[in-house]
């Protein structure tokens, strides 16, 4: 038998808490001491009061708990009910972190517009390349670069040195791109490249010529700042129209020496191409 206060530090309840569910009929002590009015609880009382705590998480109020629990529900259902409720809240946790990311990204908006950072950007004709290339959702993009790099270890993929990632004009003015998003994956390789590799999961790298862009204005980051890369198009996106360019329906995202050179961020270099022409 366990005194009140035991059974509430065990079950981290509080005494009130436990005097409440008494009240309401949802768990009664096993046994209260006719003399002194001490209640008395078992461990065999903790599943019960762990059912009461679950069912509450799921925000179901005192009284629905009381008829769940006369009518016996399973411990398999109230399982399933608790992962409904994780997957929600791990829902929910996801939206409100893509709205703080959209709030951070407008403050750096409204701040870069009162003191526009210097930015090293170079005009410059990007030449015509052998690749290949994969359609992939954004979600799917590190399985991708995994199953790439067994690919190059294994010799079938005559890579040298770059990767890239293409995105269509509606994501570039997305504030953010959204995981089922579809980006282009382009591997720079050899020129005799023998043909298409297939992938082991993920499709199939298609063997074809990326033509070259006469006008781009492009943007070197170094290490972390990968991290900010979508904050870094846009304002590369309002230099090139300070400066008197329209940017085109075309960037690239390239790592010159990324994830499949090195796991060590701080030794990346990776460069945004967006396509322009002279407004």
């Amino acid at each position: 038998m366990l005194k009140i206060g035991e059974f509430s530090r065990l079950c981290q309840v509080t005494v009130k808490a436990l005097h409440h569910y008494e009240d309401l009929g949802l768990l009664h002590p096993a046994h209260i001491d006719p003399f002194t009015g001490y209640r008395y609880y078992t461990v065999e009382q903790l599943p019960r009061i762990h059912r009461i705590l679950a069912l509450k998480e799921l925000g179901l109020s005192l009284e629905q708990i009381g008829l769940m629990l006369d009518e016996d529900v399973s411990t398999e259902q109230i399982r399933g009910m608790l992962r409904l409720k994780q997957a929600e809240i791990q829902q929910h946790v996801r939206e409100e972190q893509q709205r703080l990311a959209r709030v951070e990204f407008r403050l750096h908006m409204i701040e870069a517009e009162d003191h526009f950072p210097e930015l090293d950007v170079v005009i410059k004709r990007l030449e015509p390349m052998r690749v290949l290339s994969l359609l992939v959702r954004r979600a799917d993009l590190e399985v991708v670069g995994k199953e790439i790099q067994r690919a190059i270890a294994a010799g079938d993929i005559k890579y040298i040195g770059s990767s890239r990632v293409v995105m269509r004009r509606d994501e570039m003015e997305a504030e953010i791109i959204p995981v089922d998003a579809q980006h282009e994956v382009l591997l720079a390789v050899e020129d005799d490249h023998p043909g298409d590799v297939k992938l082991e999961s993920m499709g199939v790298l298609v063997l074809r010529d990326e033509p070259g862009i006469e006008t781009a204005a492009t943007l070197l980051l170094h290490g972390r700042e990968h991290d900010e890369r979508y904050e870094k198009i846009a304002l590369l996106q309002r230099w090139a129209v300070a400066h008197g360019y329209k940017p085109c329906s075309m960037l690239r995202i390239v790592q010159h020496r990324g994830a499949l050179q090195t796991l060590d961020m701080y030794e990346w270099v990776t460069e945004i191409q967006l396509a322009v022409e002279r407004a």
